[in-house]
């Protein structure tokens, strides 16, 4: 529909919710104060209300301003529309099915396991270590099934070490914000002259220190002369 078009299906509905009120055209002008000759021309379409006017207009014949534009045909109304109509056996198939097409347009599959839990399918991406530093491999390394809320995230890494310990254990799956910034006292993970850590950092003018959460590991001090990377923020 071009402006004129709309124009003129405006006209016609001002001038139906008009009559409809049994308003003349210069009951409605004096209501909102102008002239009769005004009227006249947002009903032929001559002349378009501006927005405050159209506001106005819509008050004055108590209605809402959406009623004097064209109903927009909205799909959702028409799938909801059919599916109240259906019975309640019918319902959940419809349910199960669209679920069932939502997982797979995320690439998402889910499981349920012996203990009734159910998992979802994650690419791991390596290995971030919470030792002395592992490769960590640019693309998916492999896929294991997660049990547990998945939060958003950039990419996945399995721990591999027990320096984070109690917090992150030997072999669990951690979820990474992507990010080239963090503060000191965040826990990220860092790549270090090619090897990669899990760890808390604590950033000074000399450089880094990687602290473990095990007591039993030493910190890691690395400064300007080593390659030093940020591949993202743990999500806790």
């Amino acid at each position: 529909m071009d402006k004129k078009e709309l124009a003129k299906f405006i006209g016609n509905k001002i001038r139906y919710y008009r009559t409809k009120m049994n308003l003349t055209q210069d009951q409605l002008g004096e209501k909102l104060n102008t002239k009769k000759a005004t009227i006249s021309n947002y009903e032929t379409g001559y002349r378009t209300p501006k927005q405050d006017d159209l506001f106005e207009i819509a008050h004055i014949l108590n209605i809402s301003i959406d009623d004097l534009f064209p109903k927009r045909h909205n799909k959702k109304s028409d799938i909801t529309s059919i599916y109240d109509k259906l019975t309640p056996p019918r319902q959940k198939r419809v349910l199960d099915f669209a679920t069932e097409q939502l997982d797979e347009q995320n690439n998402k599959v889910l499981h349920i396991n012996s203990n009734n839990i159910v998992s979802e399918e994650v690419a791991v991406y390596g290995y971030a270590s919470a030792g002395t530093g592992e490769t960590l491999i640019d693309g998916v390394e492999f896929t294991t099934q997660y049990n547990g809320h998945i939060p958003n995230h950039d990419f996945a890494l399995q721990v591999n070490g027990d320096s984070m310990e109690p917090m992150f254990e030997d072999k669990e799956i951690i979820f990474i914000d992507k990010t080239k910034q963090i503060n000191s006292g965040q826990i990220g993970i860092f790549v270090i002259d090619g090897e990669a850590y899990l760890k808390k950092v604590f950033i000074s003018d000399k450089g880094i220190r990687l602290v473990s959460l095990n007591s039993k590991y030493p910190d890691l001090h690395f400064d300007s002369s080593h390659d030093i990377k940020v591949a993202g923020k743990v999500i806790l």
